[in-house]
C-alpha cells in the first residue's frame, strides 16, 4: 500500500507539499512544546525535538476583526504535532506557525550538509546564465553582477523598483536556467504553480530560514535546500520577540542540504 505521506503527484498540489513536510515532522510526533513566539517578522517554535522558524506572513483581511490564529493565547495547550498540522491553514500567519512547528520536529538533516551560503551557490550556478529569483533577497543586487540576466519576482511589501510582479512568471520562468525560490511560497501557497513553470533541466534552489531540510523535497524537483538550523533557541526566541529581522538573528547555522 502506498504511504499517502510520501506520494507526490507529477505536478504536486499544495496538499501534497504539506504531506511531504508533515510526513517528515511525524518523526517527532511525541515531542513536547517548550516555547513559541510569533514575532513581527518571524515565528519560532521550540519543541523537545528541536526548534524551527518561519516567516510571519500577514494579509489585509487580518486587520479587520478576523482571528488569523485559532485559540491564540492558549497555544501552550497544544502538542507541537498539533500545531504543525496548522500548516494546512489558509490563514498565512497560522500556516507559518504550522511550518515552524513542523520544522522543529523534523530532526537533524539526513544527507550531505554543508555551510555554503545560498547567495554564493546562486552566483556560482548562475554565472553567465538566466537566473530567476522568487522573492527579493538582500543579495540580489550583487547577484545581478554575476548573472547573464536576473529576474526578481516579488509580490510582497519588499518589492523593489526593478522587481517583477507574478503576472510575468508564466512568460519568463520557463526561460530560466537557475531558479531560487523563497520558502515562504509554502505558506502563501504559490509553490505548486511556480514548480509547474520551471524547465526540467533548470537548477532549482529553495532558500530562507523557513526551508524544511528534508530530503523528500528533492522529489518535488528541487536540487538544493538552503535553510537554517537553530543552535541557540533561547537567543533566537529573544531576538524574534524583539522584532529582529534575519540579519539580526544570531544562534543559528545557515546550511545547505544536497542530494546524496
Amino acid at each position: 500500500m502506498t504511504d499517502a505521506r510520501c506520494y507526490i503527484p507529477p505536478m504536486p498540489t499544495i496538499d501534497a507539499i504539506h504531506d511531504v513536510i508533515l510526513g517528515a515532522a511525524d518523526a517527532g510526533r511525541d515531542a513536547r512544546l517548550e516555547a513559541g513566539r510569533i514575532g513581527h517578522f518571524w515565528t519560532v517554535v521550540r519543541s523537545s525535538a528541536g526548534a524551527g522558524m518561519a516567516s510571519t506572513l500577514r494579509s489585509e483581511s487580518h486587520l479587520h476583526g478576523s482571528e488569523p490564529i485559532a485559540d491564540a493565547g492558549n497555544l501552550e495547550a497544544y502538542a507541537p504535532i498539533e500545531l504543525a498540522h496548522r500548516l494546512r491553514s489558509t490563514s498565512a500567519p497560522e500556516s507559518a506557525l504550522g511550518l515552524a512547528a513542523a520544522i522543529s520536529l523534523v530532526g537533524p538533516p539526513d544527507g550531505r550538509l554543508t555551510e555554503h551560503n545560498a547567495a554564493a551557490v546562486l552566483a556560482d550556478k548562475g554565472r553567465g546564465k538566466r537566473v530567476a529569483m522568487i522573492g527579493h533577497f538582500p543579495f540580489t543586487a550583487a547577484l545581478a553582477e554575476r548573472c547573464g540576466e536576473l529576474w526578481v519576482f516579488e509580490r510582497g511589501d519588499g518589492r523593489g523598483d526593478d522587481d517583477l510582479g507574478p503576472e510575468m512568471l508564466e512568460e519568463l520562468l520557463p526561460q530560466a536556467d537557475v531558479v531560487g525560490i523563497t520558502s515562504t511560497t509554502i505558506v502563501n501557497r504559490t509553490l505548486p504553480g511556480i514548480l509547474d513553470l520551471i524547465r526540467p533541466d533548470a537548477f532549482v534552489l529553495m532558500l530562507g530560514p523557513s526551508t524544511p531540510l528534508t530530503p523528500t523535497f528533492f522529489r518535488l524537483g528541487v536540487d538544493l535546500l538552503c535553510g537554517t538550523i537553530i543552535v541557540d533557541p533561547d537567543r533566537v526566541l529573544r531576538a524574534v520577540e524583539q522584532g529582529a529581522v534575519t540579519s539580526q538573528i544570531k544562534g543559528v547555522r545557515r546550511v545547505c542540504l544536497w542530494p546524496e
